[in-house]
């Protein structure tokens, strides 16, 4: 079976556009690639650190995302008492 789809495909006619003079092939220019930053890492409970790759951006995003989080564990412990002396 798979001998017969391998031949069928192989015998296919597959339709190849010519390119022509008329239109000179323009170079493509591929974009940069963004320089990846790797940070060590260890997940909570464990002792392993794990390395991690991303670019400046995503790190920005990250960074970003935690320093929200923090604040926002700050601020619930900086919530006004019920006026109950301790």
């Amino acid at each position: 079976m798979k001998y017969r789809v391998a031949v069928a495909l192989i015998l296919t006619p597959i339709g190849v556009k010519a390119q022509t003079s008329e239109a000179p092939a323009k170079a493509v220019e591929a974009p940069a690639k963004a320089k990846k930053i790797c940070r060590s890492m260890t997940p909570t409970g464990s002792f392993m650190a794990t390395r991690v790759c991303n670019s400046a951006a995503a790190w920005r995003k990250f960074d970003g995302i935690t320093a929200d989080g923090a604040q926002q564990t700050r601020d619930v412990y900086r919530m006004p008492t019920t006026g109950v002396p301790h």
